[in-house]
């Protein structure tokens, strides 16, 4: 009887201190990507069109959609902004007195946020803002850490 004792002692004592199993993450598989311009001028539906071009137009909606099949409620989003660098920023003496043309760095915005999945897909929207110069543009999406679309399009 005493052996029995011990070997459940030690069989809960084993137990008790094993290190609960790691959480399971639900996979999330891109099924497309599309990046183009949003269309609000019916207020009952969203257009989206696919297109590399946004007109310059400030209050211009543009973004993507991307589909998705997954069993998780909400998805844990990053997009990383690109900006094109102007020719120069302005202008500055430097030791002699000479005047230098400074370039202005790329400016890099970085979004992140939960998104729900609608139909299967998920949605990222900007708008042309004020004074925002034309030209190149690039968006990197990350959906649950991995790069999900990576879209090169340009303002114009």
């Amino acid at each position: 009887m005493r052996n029995l004792l011990i070997l459940v002692f030690v069989f809960v004592a084993g137990i008790s201190s094993a290190a609960p199993p790691p959480p399971v993450r639900a996979s999330v598989e891109i099924v497309s990507a599309e990046f183009g311009t949003f269309d609000a001028s019916n207020p009952q539906e969203m257009v989206f069109e696919p297109t590399l071009v946004v007109p310059h137009r400030q209050g211009q909606r543009y973004g993507w959609v991307i589909e998705v099949r997954t069993t998780q409620r909400a998805l844990s989003i990053a997009e990383e902004y690109l900006l094109p660098s102007p020719a120069t920023a302005g202008k500055a003496p430097d030791s002699s007195g000479a005047t230098l043309d400074l370039p202005q760095q790329r400016r890099n915005q970085v979004s992140q946020r939960q998104l729900v999945p609608v139909d299967g897909k998920i949605y990222g929207e900007w708008a042309v803002g004020p004074g925002e110069p034309a030209g190149h543009r690039h968006l990197q999406v990350l959906v649950e850490g991995q790069v999900a679309a990576s879209f090169e399009f340009d303002v114009k």
